[in-house]
């Protein structure tokens, strides 16, 4: 199973769209995407190609072979790319369940928790979201 993947794409601008001017065609996966800004759109088209090649796996089927660069043809204001996604990343990022994990604290700190009814659960993954600088929602 693949855990990295490369495919092309194709960006253009859309002067009419002032919220989200760059759109990003995926032609081996037959999308398309589109961002706020270059970053953003490429960023997107990474997301794009994750979660597609992943259904895929999921299906059991095979990802399809990625067309060589200098195979895709542009037309005038098109520019052509590369973009890379971790399935692996993805596939964590986006994976929801939960996980038993056992922590070891001081006894006198488990009493006082549990006299306040303190949700062991919750506040762990509270104070593990704040010092990763993340969030669930």
């Amino acid at each position: 199973m693949e855990a990295n993947v490369v495919y092309p794409v194709v960006i253009e601008e859309d002067d009419d769209d002032k919220n989200y001017p760059f759109l990003v065609r995926i032609p081996d996966f037959e999308g398309m995407t589109q961002g706020a800004s270059l970053a953003d759109a490429m960023f997107m088209a990474s997301d794009y190609i994750a979660l597609a090649a992943v259904d895929r796996q999921d299906d059991g089927r095979e990802l399809p072979m990625a067309t060589a660069l200098d195979d895709i043809e542009i037309k005038q204001g098109e520019t052509k790319s590369l973009v890379a996604a971790d399935l692996l990343a993805y596939r964590a990022k986006e994976e929801r369940r939960t996980v038993r994990t056992t922590v070891t604290i001081p006894s006198w700190l488990s009493v006082a928790a549990r006299k306040e009814h303190i949700n062991f659960s919750a506040t762990l993954t509270e104070a593990l979201e704040e010092k990763l600088g993340i969030s669930t929602l």
